[in-house]
């Protein structure tokens, strides 16, 4: 069974890292003038200003639906 898990592990890392990869090009393209970069299974935002636009813009506190 270890193998099969490692198998199902391995698998699931690499869709994170694809789904990262495809946020944060979606990313950058809905915030010009902020910094997005896609880590290890996961996307930092950063960029002056973020917490104002955060606090403006709905699409920021649910970036999950740049990925429809």
């Amino acid at each position: 069974m270890n193998g099969l898990e490692a198998r199902a592990e391995a698998a699931g890392e690499r869709a994170a890292a694809r789904a990262a990869l495809r946020l944060r090009d979606a990313a950058r393209g809905a915030l010009p003038g902020l910094s997005v970069e896609a880590e290890a299974g996961r996307v930092v935002i950063s960029g002056r200003g973020l917490w104002r636009r955060w606090l403006r813009d709905g699409a920021l506190r649910w970036p999950g639906g740049w990925l429809r």
